[in-house]
């Protein structure tokens, strides 16, 4: 039986991609009521008016990017002096005036929907962009530009979030700390920071790093990002009310405030005040982005007053993760793939969508494309329980079994008291698949037997439908005397699970095709 991602309790957790992406999806447009110029940004300006030179005009522009101060009068002349001089100005200076560009020209970002590095149409063109030599090119190219110019926190973090891809958590936290000690107070380093360090299990140390910014009180991305990481530690925000108070200042964009307006919705509507978080859920629709468009998605499903309907935000940038949910829940289920295909190569560190990717191919008989996605995902980490137990399911089905016994053998070694029920539950009926398939037909009974038992000892209904479909289909096809006995428990399902509808329906098509024959 496969195993779904499903989340019990999401939180607006800040998005961490490569920063030109962040500029195009308009999360670092420039805070007016915040902080962003500090003494030593004002210092380098006094230098520029003094002394135009190209050395002067790099230190100017890489201070005002570390700063987040885009838009002053100097750092466009500075701009222009250096594209006026292209013979004297490096590479890596001219990428990031360019960039720098694309946030002072919001005309010049581009109007797609889909902002992606890559962008692929088929399963084989995933699996060619998820190789080692890629990454490692990209990595030894970030690394040259970290030390040509060891002052731009930009750079380090980019160098951190690939590290983090390669599930390199330690070189990843070291170049994440230098750009914190660099740029303590730019929005891109700190959301970039809180989302590593919640990746790694590190929440204090997000809260910690947000807590210490001088834009903390200023800044609605931060303090939404401060909400989230203290929510995963049971903590109450000191920032709640702050962030109140900043809502209802009316000074800023309701782009700006989409992430906290949906945080502090989220909070009431799980202190059970649907009246109060009405409002600001609506506030954060306004002009939502990709994680808050996703909050709504996930509310919608928890609360039934809450209605989302994935048209009236066709306008939202990279809106993958709430788009998979929203077509798996109508029963479209390649639609939903293809988000998750997309999800992943937005933020290619999380392991949910290729678990919930893999999770739907299986769904639809696509097993090769269910085991690509659970092989980029243990490249993410090599225990997870989820992708070894689909990679399973997906070679028993296609009766592969040759290539089972070494992924059995890793979820031997995982202490399984350490996972949840939902997860034991999913393994054993998976191991009762493989016994089964390889003719060890009391054991793999016992297993599947142990997963129906435990999914209704619990009472999670859908686990054990699962199990109960997956365990029919496999006595029937055995011509097994107990078959009898399960098909009339699996003629008993009763669900609106469209998932389980599948299923169900696709087991008693070749029951009864087989007994037309």
């Amino acid at each position: 039986m496969t195993n779904i991602y499903e989340l019990k309790n999401r939180l607006l957790v800040p998005n961490w991609r490569d920063f030109k992406r962040t500029i195009k999806l308009g999360e670092l447009g420039e805070i007016h009521d915040s902080i962003h110029n500090n003494i030593e940004n004002s210092q380098v300006k006094l230098d520029w008016e003094n002394s135009k030179t190209i050395g002067i005009a790099a230190d100017l522009i890489n201070s005002s990017f570390i700063s987040n101060d885009l838009f002053s009068r100097e750092l466009v002349e500075a701009m222009d002096f250096v594209e006026a001089n292209l013979k004297d100005a490096s590479d890596p200076l001219m990428n990031l005036v360019q960039m720098i560009r694309l946030e002072i020209n919001p005309q010049e970002v581009e109007t797609s929907t889909k902002i992606l590095e890559k962008n692929i149409d088929s399963v084989n063109e995933f699996q060619s962009i998820i190789n080692d030599q890629l990454l490692n090119k990209m990595i030894a190219k970030t690394k040259n530009l970290t030390k040509s110019h060891l002052a731009n926190s930009i750079n380090w973090i980019e160098l951190a979030r690939l590290y983090t891809i390669r599930n390199q958590s330690e070189k990843a936290e070291r170049c994440i700390t230098i750009a914190l000690n660099l740029a303590p107070n730019n929005r891109f380093v700190l959301r970039s920071a809180v989302r590593f360090f919640i990746h790694t299990n590190h929440e204090d140390k997000a809260i910690y790093y947000l807590k210490k910014s001088e834009n903390i009180r200023n800044d609605p991305w931060l303090i939404s990002a401060h909400i989230a990481s203290s929510k995963l530690v049971g903590r109450y925000s000191p920032f709640i009310k702050i962030g109140e108070g900043v809502i209802s200042s009316k000074k800023f964009s309701n782009f700006d405030l989409t992430e906290l307006s949906s945080s502090l919705g989220t909070l009431e509507l799980e202190s059970g005040s649907f009246k109060k978080s009405k409002p600001l859920i609506d506030l954060s629709l306004k002009n939502p982005n990709d994680n808050s468009l996703a909050q709504f998605e996930w509310l919608s499903k928890k609360d039934n007053r809450l209605s989302f309907n994935a048209n009236s935000f066709d306008e939202v940038k990279n809106p993958f993760e709430a788009f998979a949910y929203e077509n798996f829940q109508k029963g479209k289920f390649l639609e939903a793939f293809y988000n998750c295909i997309n999800w992943f190569l937005d933020v290619p560190y999380s392991k949910r969508p290729l678990v919930f990717g893999s999770y739907i191919a299986c769904l639809v008989n696509d097993y090769d494309a269910a085991i690509v996605m659970c092989l980029a995902g243990l490249r993410l980490n090599n225990s997870e329980v989820g992708f070894i137990n689909n990679i399973v399911y997906a070679l028993c089905l296609k009766n592969e079994l040759d290539e089972v016994p070494k992924y059995i053998n890793q979820l031997g070694r995982i202490n399984l008291s350490e996972y949840n029920d939902e997860d034991r539950i999913s393994i054993q009926a998976t191991l009762g698949l493989y016994l089964l398939r390889s003719k060890d037909i009391d054991e793999g009974k016992k297993m599947y037997k142990m997963a129906i038992e435990n999914a209704t000892k619990i009472k999670k209904d859908y686990y054990k439908n699962l199990a109960i479909i997956n365990f029919t289909r496999e006595l029937f096809l055995l011509k097994d005397q107990e078959f009898e006995f399960y098909r009339l428990l699996f003629n008993k399902i009763k669900t609106s699970e469209v998932d389980v509808i599948h299923f169900k329906n696709e087991v008693n098509t070749l029951i009864t095709k087989k007994y037309i024959l």
